[in-house]
């Protein structure tokens, strides 16, 4: 997962500044020497691939601190009379978070930033303040979903016992939970990589960059860290939400029957029970949001282990590159897209959110 920055430091040290005066034949020679990297890809399409795909990715990252904002402005307002009103600002401060340490990541890995005078190195800085902080944030989106998903499934098994099984102060420590092994472990970075001001020759100045420990605690950590958020983390997050997600879909059937019932034989609490229909869409949705962009990554992290050229390191680097670039751009757009699920499922929330813009 760290393969993103890294490949990008690697980029620059062994073929220079895609945007300096390098030709495609130096840069084919400096290939063939260092015999790491068979051009698949040209250098020229590899290079527009990535500059795309990283100003996508700072488009999606900008709509997606708008929109969450909103989400957190809208529910705040509506109040949190439901636990899962509470559920939803998390998950939005949560995707926030998310969305701005990953822009601020991408601007540190656009090529041109490299080469202005800014007192810090880019590229490492990138790597304790954009890449493992996002990956802390995804994670706990990923749980948080799965976490709802699971409240829902609840409320479908147990409906007439959810109001003692799912309280705010359960909700309130079960997130808590998730942040602290969401989050909170992807600090141990700064430990092993602190940053540091160091003299820089290229640029003849002091400038703040990352300076690895030079002990063999470093490497347990980052492979532990690696492991952690790149295959423990993200597969059960995955199969989590999965599971939950079926048996939501099994809630759904349930209750467009007892809808069709209903409708057949009105009561009073057919209205409360639309209501719940709805909020069980909504979390479906979000889950099947979750699911389809957290697909690329889960390919990515699966590619190598049966095919091992796929790596940043051997033949289809460049390929494996941008194929990590489009599941970051997918993991991006899943923490944008709240905003427009509850705008399509809730009328109250939509109703809200809409008086915010008018005085």
């Amino acid at each position: 997962m760290n393969a993103i920055v890294l490949t990008n430091t690697e980029y620059v040290q062994r073929f220079g500044n895609p945007t300096a005066q390098t030709t495609s034949v130096t840069m084919e020679r400096a290939i063939r020497e260092n015999n790491a990297i068979r051009p698949i890809l040209s250098a020229e399409v590899h290079l527009a691939l990535i500059t795309f795909l990283t100003y996508a990715y700072l488009f999606v990252g900008a709509m997606g601190i708008v929109s969450n904002i909103l989400v957190i402005l809208t529910y705040s307002k509506l109040g949190f009379s439901e636990t899962i009103n509470i559920s939803y600002l998390v998950l939005a401060i949560s995707d926030l978070c998310s969305s701005v340490i990953r822009s601020w990541g991408a601007i540190c890995f656009v090529f041109v930033l490299t080469e202005t005078n800014l007192p810090f190195d880019p590229s490492s800085v990138s790597v304790t303040t954009g890449f493992y902080p996002s990956q802390g944030f995804e994670k706990t989106t990923a749980f948080i979903t799965a976490f709802i998903a699971l409240e829902r499934c609840l409320c479908v098994q147990f409906p007439l016992h959810v109001k003692t099984i799912v309280t705010k102060r359960k909700t309130v420590i079960s997130i808590v939970i998730i942040f602290l092994f969401g989050f909170l472990p992807s600090n141990l970075i700064h430990m092993v990589y602190p940053l540091k001001w160091v003299f820089s020759p290229s640029k003849n100045r002091t400038i703040l960059a990352m300076v690895p420990m030079q002990t063999p605690l470093r490497y347990i950590i980052q492979r532990a860290l690696l492991a952690y958020y790149g295959t423990v983390l993200h597969f059960s997050a995955l199969i989590a939400v999965w599971i939950c997600t079926i048996f939501l879909a099994v809630g759904l059937k349930k209750k467009a029957g007892i809808r069709k019932e209903n409708l057949m034989h009105p009561t009073n609490g057919t209205n409360d029970k639309q209501k719940e229909r709805r909020v069980i869409k909504t979390v479906f949705l979000l889950a099947i949001t979750y699911l389809a962009c957290s697909i690329p990554t889960a390919a990515t992290l699966l590619v190598p282990q049966f095919e091992p050229e796929f790596s940043t390191s051997r033949g289809l680097a460049r390929i494996s590159l941008v194929c990590h670039m489009f599941s970051l751009l997918m993991t991006q757009l899943n923490s944008s897209t709240n905003l427009f699920i509850f705008l399509h499922m809730g009328s109250k929330f939509r109703r809200t959110c809409f008086a915010l813009f008018i005085k």
